[in-house]
């Protein structure tokens, strides 16, 4: 890890970037109403609350994406307008947002000193800008080849290239969007000693997480948004994960406690996957899912997991090995095939793969459930409304009307709004991966308590991977461990820890 350079004094005023009085709509939507808040230099300022508080409306304001219909922002006690994140990079602001976007056909190195490349005269300077590049990215992580495509890089390494372009903008405000939310241990592990060196040197960072011992761990303080307005600020040491859900949610928030339970195998089996192959991916998975039974999935990111679930679905050819549903011996050669069977999976890259972006709330909620609203001449939408009503009332998703399109909604929403679609659908088997990435506490646990509801009164069976221990803990009945496309293990969810599945998950 290379270090990183201490900023330059600056004038003397409290706040290095200070917002007071910000309001912002949208339409009739009032998505931030007379929210005040700065940041030191030298600090580290968590901003948290469930998903459609305003976080990131609030951050893409401040990155220049966005304009505030009312209040100012300030820059070192001066008044500053953005009329675009360039004019915010100017200021010394910039952004690793939440969804990576970089340009998968360029390399590393291109991608980090995009906009930024240093001239000779009117012409590029390449040598110097590859030099720039790879001083910037190994400030955050000295193991990525700044000479490959992005497009042959692990999300995470990704997520570590976009942290790397945001660092590049030698920006002395930087705005952390879940940065950890696709990384391993390894890489968080990066970017905590990134962050605190850029402290160190007088560096400012705004941190967004839903993970919050992250926030304790590194923020200096944390200011605490609901429903679009400022609620109060906590002190990291002297506040706890409980009280931080209750000022989120303004309620007190319980769990699904769903790892007490164990599914017998007289309840019958939903799944059985022996000896699935699939050369260079995995090998020689075997499990049964039992009706009835969440089954968490827990590795490290690279262990297969992801893999093995296109597999099941029919995204991915196996090389070997049979599945079986409900006892039966099934070919499933497409995700048509397994949709027909009852088998569907809620894919990791929610904004890629799972939304329809051109339709409405209720039509992406609604898609593969049409013909159950079909009428002799016309769709019964009145009816389709109704039943997409009572999945958004009770997964508790934040929207205006269900005819909204579904990019008017945060990214935790769209996650709800896709679960939502296969409860409606009646599955019977469901493989969600990373359900709950970008997801509040409070929406997590709704979630945990809609999936224990929908396995103990409708049978419905689920295959729940997670990158985040505690949740697969939380949500499961029996845990099964990867680890570079080899299975270590099934433990029941009551007698595991995280110590536990880590240990199996390196081992």
């Amino acid at each position: 890890m290379h270090a990183l350079r201490p900023f330059v004094s600056e004038p003397m005023y409290p706040f290095a970037f200070e917002a007071r009085n910000i309001s912002r709509s949208f339409g009739v939507v009032q998505a931030l109403k007379d929210v005040s808040v700065g940041i030191r230099p030298g600090e580290i300022h968590a901003i948290i609350g469930e998903n459609g508080a305003g976080k990131s409306t609030l951050m893409n304001i401040f990155c220049g994406k966005l304009p505030a219909s009312e209040g100012e922002l300030l820059r070192n006690g001066e008044h500053v307008v953005f009329h675009s994140p360039i004019d915010a990079q100017r200021a010394g602001v910039a952004i690793a947002p939440q969804e990576v976007n970089l340009v998968p056909n360029l390399s590393v190195s291109e991608n980090i000193m995009l906009g930024a490349h240093i001239t000779r005269g009117l012409t590029i300077d390449w040598r110097a800008t590859r030099k720039a590049a790879i001083e910037h990215l190994h400030t955050v992580d000295d193991t990525i080849d700044p000479r490959m495509p992005v497009s042959a890089l692990s999300k995470a390494h990704q997520q570590l290239v976009q942290i790397a372009r945001a660092a590049a903008t030698d920006a002395k405000i930087l705005i952390f969007d879940e940065p950890t939310a696709a990384l391993t241990y390894r890489e968080t592990e990066k970017l905590y000693a990134y962050l605190n060196a850029f402290r160190a040197a007088g560096g400012s960072a705004f941190y967004i997480s839903h993970r919050l011992d992250e926030i304790i761990d590194l923020s200096d303080r944390i200011t605490v948004l609901r429903d679009g307005r400022y609620v109060g600020e906590l002190e990291p040491k002297a506040t706890s994960k409980d009280e931080m859900v209750r000022m989120m949610a303004g309620r007190i928030v319980g769990k699904g406690n769903a790892g007490s339970r164990i599914v017998p195998e007289e309840a019958g089996t939903a799944l059985k996957v022996s000896g699935l192959t699939r050369q260079g991916e995995f090998e020689d998975i075997s499990f049964t899912l039992r009706r009835g039974e969440i089954l968490g999935v827990s590795g490290l990111v690279g262990s297969g997991r992801t893999e093995v679930a296109k597999c099941i679905f029919g995204l991915t050819r196996r090389d070997a090995g049979n599945i079986e549903i409900a006892g039966q011996p099934t070919e499933i050669n497409s995700p048509a095939d397994a949709i027909r069977q009852g088998l569907v999976y809620l894919p990791e890259e929610r904004k890629q793969e799972g939304i329809f972006p051109l339709l409405s709330i209720a039509e992406n909620m609604a898609l593969p459930n049409l013909d159950r609203f079909r009428g002799l001449a016309h769709m019964r939408s009145a009816d389709m409304f109704d039943e997409v009503q009572r999945f958004v009332t009770d997964l508790k998703i934040k929207i205006g009307h269900p005819k909204d399109p579904i990019t008017s909604l945060s990214g935790g929403n769209q996650q709800k709004v896709i679960i939502g679609r296969w409860l409606m659908k009646n599955s019977r088997i469901l493989i969600m991966d990373e359900p709950t990435r970008g997801i509040d506490v409070a929406a997590k646990f709704e979630i945990q308590r809609q999936l224990r509801m929908f396995t103990e009164k409708a049978g419905l069976s689920v295959i729940f991977i997670s990158s985040e221990m505690e949740e697969v803990l939380d949500v499961s009945d029996r845990i099964l461990v990867m680890h570079e496309g080899r299975l270590k293990g099934i433990f029941p969810a009551r007698d595991a820890t995280p110590e536990t599945l880590l240990q199996a998950a390196m081992s």
